[in-house]
């Protein structure tokens, strides 16, 4: 236990004590809102100078911040459940403090402008800007990037015969065609026309995605269906002419020149996917994860074209039949870039079709609208969902009924702006109410 002491030009005024050890128990979120009241109230004892203050509440920004666990040696002797437990609570207490600090007001207007609060502001609208800037160059080198790879691979598919290699320009080929979907997109979401998308166009990113996805698994369905034929072909070449197949298989040539290009590919595409994994967003998110893809398939299209040109060349050294490694490893290749695009394509469906936000952020929805003004009674309602790439979120909170309808609209409207405020958001709603006896589902009609 933890004494908290209140003092006022040397004189003790209260003192009390906290539990500073977390449990599992911590809820940090109130259930009823009458403690709230006796929580955020300041009582005075006897009309005396003598003036009792309430310890912080639990659940404003100080009592929360008290609950943090951070990184302790009796750790290692906790059960892994537990030690999950008190990792993801810190990292929800580490958001609400950034949510704090993006939300934070001063009391009058030129400490708003001059003061830190304002500051912080300023600041987190400048890493905006950058971080916009940055999705757009990352963007833009990922598009010259594949133009580039996709000559010199069509060279070194044409020299090669490699199927292998051949699948791999086809991706690039894909990986072109979905750079400059995307560069469309970016740009046409910036371009805004108020009058006729008042919301912007921010949906079209996940549009995007989901056409690309399309296109990438026809691709890699078409590529295959040819390695299936080559591989059969293969085969029955092998018995037909078991002592001397590998004249009749179907060709490989993999010199310097293909495997050169085939590192020069992968070696790029690394670092691509270094940057483009460092933001988030769904455009880079989407480049960083093609990117990956082609480490694997140039990595697996190498290998197995090497050991199928190595066996064609030499199969005193090597077995004749690694000659089918080459189109096996298109299959590996395309049924990769299959299922990765398909689970691509599944998550952008739900982003599109409004898929609840996960339970971490409506958390964070839910704390910003209890702290935002001790007038708030109730909370009725938190709901968020996906609006294409961010969130529309719904909010409804009771206020006293005798409240005047000026004070209830800066309430509401501050609150709206607050919860817009966070970068997932696109839009809020926040419904003014006096009574939560009803069902949501009264105030709105359920299609």
């Amino acid at each position: 236990m933890e004494p908290i002491v209140t003092i006022d030009n040397g004189q003790v005024l209260a003192s009390t004590e906290i539990n500073s050890e977390p449990s599992e128990d911590i809820v940090l979120l109130p259930r009823n809102s009458s403690s709230i009241k006796r929580q955020r109230s300041i009582e005075y004892a006897n009309g005396d100078d003598h003036k009792w203050e309430a310890a912080p509440s639990a659940f404003s920004i100080e009592g929360i911040t008290a609950c943090r666990r951070g990184k302790r040696a009796e750790d290692e002797k906790l059960p892994k459940k537990v030690r999950s437990f008190y990792k993801k609570q810190d990292k929800l207490i580490s958001t609400l403090e950034r949510l704090n600090r993006l939300n934070s007001r001063k009391d009058s207007d030129n400490e708003i402008e001059d003061g830190e609060g304002g500051k912080n502001n300023k600041k987190s609208k400048d890493d905006l800007k950058l971080k916009r800037k940055r999705i757009s160059l990352y963007t833009n080198i990922s598009l010259l990037v594949n133009v580039f790879l996709l000559i010199v691979k069509i060279i070194a598919a044409y020299t090669s015969h490699s199927l292998s290699v051949i699948s791999s320009v086809v991706d690039s080929g894909v990986d072109l065609a979905s750079s400059l979907i995307l560069f469309w997109a970016t740009r046409a979401i910036k371009r805004r026309d108020p009058f006729m998308y008042p919301q912007g166009r921010t949906r079209l990113e996940p549009i995007s995605i989901v056409i690309l996805s399309v296109i990438m698994c026809s691709a890699s369905i078409q590529v295959i269906s040819e390695s299936l034929q080559t591989t059969v072909n293969d085969i029955k070449m092998l018995r037909k002419y078991p002592s001397n197949s590998s004249s009749y298989v179907h060709p490989i040539n993999m010199t310097t020149l293909p495997v050169t290009i085939m590192c020069i590919t992968i070696v790029c595409k690394l670092l691509l996917f270094i940057l483009c994994s460092r933001e988030s967003s769904e455009t880079l998110n989407a480049l960083a994860q093609d990117h990956r893809n082609d480490v694997f398939s140039n990595s697996v299209a190498l290998i197995c074209g090497t050991f199928g040109f190595l066996a064609r060349r030499n199969p005193i050294l090597f077995p004749v039949s690694l000659v089918l490694a080459d189109p096996i490893g298109a299959i590996v290749i395309s049924i990769y870039i299959l299922i990765t695009w398909i689970r691509q394509a599944n998550q952008q469906i739900k982003h599109l079709t409004g898929h609840t936000a996960n339970p971490e952020f409506l958390k964070q929805i839910t704390w910003i609208a209890f702290n935002h003004s001790p007038s708030i009674l109730k909370l009725d309602t938190v709901r968020a969902f996906h609006f294409g790439t961010y969130f529309l979120v719904e909010v409804d909170i009771v206020l006293p009924e005798d409240m005047s309808l000026k004070e209830a609209h800066d309430i509401g409207e501050e609150l709206q702006k607050k919860i817009e405020s966070i970068p997932e958001v696109e839009r809020a709603f926040v419904h003014l109410d006096y009574e939560f006896n009803h069902k949501a589902s009264d105030e709105h009609k359920i299609v």
